[in-house]
């Protein structure tokens, strides 16, 4: 039996702890301890398993008569708290709260509401506040609520009566700076950035202020607002570092706005040289540009400011490794693991250190590093490479056992390890196989997303395109803005030249919804190639391989220059392609049909 299946003695002690808190024995009277957890300023990052301590002032809470069905069904609750069920113990919760009207059964139904994404969490954050109205925790959690699920019209007289209370008190800055907190996840920004311009329209000589407005506009997707008020704020308060990294935050997406907030960053950074973090910020704004010296020079200031800065360790390690410096990304993660322990995460560091041995051909000392990971984030993904490295050494039984008889603590997890089972299997040509470990998978994890769309790739390369298409369809039908499946649905049925008008239309819908995707630009390229449309796969085509000069998208370049006529052009786009990636199947696969010789 794994001790996954049962909560852990430490668990239930915490459950019992909870319903200790919940009540003295016998009754709970007014003034009695309140139990449970602070619905944060976002109320989307609650843990259920791991309480906080209320801050508001005592409430005058019911006498209740703690009865065994009662206590009962609270230790029910929080024993599937701990079991996972969290939903279900939130509507328990609730239920409670409706039967007693005592707020602390409503407050701990909106936090697991809130912890499962249940539509119950709204109803319970307005009992709440209904039970306790002198509680600001439970006010706020109402207006979040109310703005996390749309009904924008009902949170502004509420805002705008604490916005009154804030004024008063002389606390708009802190007004502003929750509203800032919380209307980014509203789910209709529009209305939102309309009910902010209104609450601020009479403080606008606060820099906090514009911030708010800034950060609802980036959620609307009005970047030039956003970036306009980010800047308004920082000419109100030049020198404050948070407002700087705010415009950063907001600027325009793009080349243009990426040079402007690079530029207010270097004026910044002129009266503030010695500013580590922020060094490292421009550094790595200059990465992402292409920029790679200049990039490495900043790293280099900001490690000299702060040599033992463990972030700043760590990206230049990434950083390094990413340009092919293994010696310096070695180096330097071995000094970061060499820091004390409570300023770092050992983890990351060693998985990189496990590439690194990989790239160096070194397989045993890599499966060194990969054991060192024992539990945390980068846990599966260890085992993950353990079992690749193991399998190509030759002992499939033994990488296969391992995924199987690892713990785990959560379905996605479990399916994760299945789905590197899949592709250890593929890797060593097994692709019926592959497909089948995936296949099976879904008799268990029908509904979930990642499996679907990689038992359906499966599918696709044994070419079994009705397996591929039923998956596919399914995660449509589940994920309607998923903009992978109408691709890969899409490409494929162009690729074997099936449907080409539905073809176009799914790649259609998957550019509506990511317009600057290369590979999707690519198979709109490819569709209107197998259409004969020559004039549009040219530009589209062109378009992807400026985005990402990938092997694949090259073949697909160079197949259309090839056709119509401009084989010099082609072969100079598939033997750049070929140096980078000479093993691309879709690279040799081309070459191969059309008889190109490079």
């Amino acid at each position: 039996m794994k001790n996954s299946e049962f909560p852990t003695l430490c668990a239930l002690r915490g459950v019992v702890i909870a319903v200790m808190a919940l009540a003295s024995p016998g009754t709970w009277a007014a003034g009695a301890s309140q139990p449970a957890v602070m619905i944060a300023q976002a109320p989307v990052q609650i843990n259920p398993h791991q309480p906080a301590r209320a801050s508001d002032p005592v409430e005058m809470l019911p006498e209740i008569e703690l009865t065994p069905q009662l206590l009962f069904r609270v230790l029910a609750s929080e024993i599937a708290v701990q079991r996972g069920d969290i939903a279900s113990a939130a509507l328990t919760y609730l239920g409670l709260a409706r039967e007693t009207r005592d707020p602390r059964f409503a407050h701990r139904a909106t936090e697991l509401g809130v912890a499962a994404r249940s539509p119950t969490a709204l109803e319970a954050g307005r009992l709440w506040h209904e039970l306790a109205p002198g509680s600001e925790q439970a006010a706020q959690a109402f207006e979040s609520l109310l703005l996390i699920d749309g009904e924008v019209a009902e949170a502004e007289p509420l805002l705008a009566s604490r916005q009154v209370k804030a004024r008063a008190a002389g606390k708009l800055n802190e007004f502003y700076a929750q509203l800032r907190r919380n209307l980014p996840a509203v789910r209709d920004p529009g209305a939102a950035l309309a009910m902010v311009r209104r609450l601020t329209a009479q403080d606008l000589e606060l820099a906090e202020a514009h911030l708010a407005i800034a950060a609802v506009a980036h959620a609307a997707k009005n970047p030039e607002l956003a970036e306009s008020e980010a800047v308004a704020a920082l000419r109100m308060q030049p020198e404050n570092r948070a407002t700087l990294l705010a415009t950063l935050v907001y600027s325009v997406p793009g080349k243009e706005g990426a040079e402007r907030a690079r530029q207010r960053l270097a004026d910044f950074l002129d009266r503030h040289p010695d500013d580590a973090e922020l060094w490292f910020i421009h550094a790595q704004s200059l990465a992402a540009d292409g920029q790679i010296e200049r990039a490495r020079d900043e790293f280099e200031r900001a490690m000299k400011l702060e040599p033992d800065n463990p972030r700043v360790l760590l990206t230049v390690a990434q950083f390094s490794y990413r340009n092919k410096d293994l010696e310096r990304a070695e180096q330097l993660l071995k000094r970061y693991l060499e820091l004390p322990g409570q300023t770092r995460s050992p983890d990351p560091a060693r998985m990189m250190l496990g590439l690194i041995a990989e790239d160096k051909e070194n397989p045993e000392q890599a499966l060194r590093w990969y054991e060192q990971v024992q539990s945390g984030e980068q846990f599966i993904s260890a085992v993950g490479r353990r079992a690749m490295l193991t399998a190509r050494m030759g002992r499939l039984g033994e990488a296969t056992e391992m995924l199987h008889t690892v713990a785990t603590t959560t379905s996605a997890e479990r399916v994760r390890l299945l789905t590197i089972e899949s592709e250890i299997l593929r890797e060593l040509g097994q692709q019926e196989a592959a497909f089948k470990v995936l296949d099976d998978a879904l008799l268990k994890y029908r509904d979930d997303h990642g499996l679907l769309y990689a038992q359906a790739m499966a599918a696709e390369r044994i070419n079994r395109i009705d397996a591929m298409e039923k998956s596919l369809r399914r995660l449509i039908s589940l994920d309607p803005r998923n903009a992978n499946a109408y691709n890969a649905l899409g490409y494929s049925l162009a690729d074997r030249n099936l449907r080409l008008g539905e073809a176009q239309k799914l790649v259609e819908q998957a550019l509506q919804l990511q317009p600057e995707s290369a590979h999707i630009i690519d198979s709109m390229g490819w569709v209107m190639f197998r259409r004969g449309q020559m004039e549009a796969a040219l530009r589209h085509l062109i378009k992807a391989y400026a985005l990402a000069p990938e092997a694949d998208i090259a073949a697909h370049l160079g197949e259309v220059l090839w056709v119509i006529g401009r084989k010099e052009e082609a072969r100079t786009i598939w033997r750049a392609a070929h140096r980078d990636d000479a093993d691309n199947q879709v690279l040799i696969e081309t070459l191969k049909r059309l008889g190109a010789k490079l």
